[in-house]
């Protein structure tokens, strides 16, 4: 579930800067966390060796490349640096916080529910404002609002 938590949390911070989902798919609230169901499938069939090594398509053989942006890697990198000491248990901490987007869909939608997109994009915003002033939310909210436009 480790990967699944960083997945998330990734997901969350790229929808609140870049305006879009890091992952094609949206998570599903399932009882442990939010959970990319692509992502189980392929850990579970033993595709993921490691964070150095190949990807290999499990039906294909291929390796699979990365296609991801410049902007996307740079949240990959944050997320990485901030939270790869983070114990499991901490990183359930983060994401079954009370108005988390995975809490919001597994007591109100119900369990393996959909994550909303929206939900989740306002949830990480407001993280990304918590402790600034009035002046620095406004320039954030201002300079998310051209992203998103763009």
């Amino acid at each position: 579930m480790y990967i699944q938590k960083l997945v998330a949390i990734a997901n969350g911070w790229n929808l609140a800067i870049n305006g879009e989902p890091l992952v094609s798919e949206a998570p599903q609230a399932w009882v442990n966390g939010p959970v990319f169901r692509q992502i189980w499938d392929f850990v579970k069939e033993g595709g993921f060796k490691g964070p150095n090594s190949e990807i290999v398509d499990p039906i294909t053989g291929q390796i699979i490349t990365s296609k991801i942006s410049g902007n996307e890697e740079e949240i990959l990198d944050h997320v990485w640096k901030k939270y790869r000491n983070y114990t499991p248990q901490q990183l359930s901490d983060l994401t079954h916080q009370a108005n988390s987007p995975w809490a919001y869909a597994y007591f109100e939608k119900g369990r393996n529910a959909e994550i909303d997109t929206e939900r989740t994009r306002q949830y990480y915003i407001k993280l990304a404002l918590a402790g600034r002033s009035n002046a620095e939310q406004e320039q954030a909210l201002q300079t998310a609002g051209r992203i998103n436009a763009a």
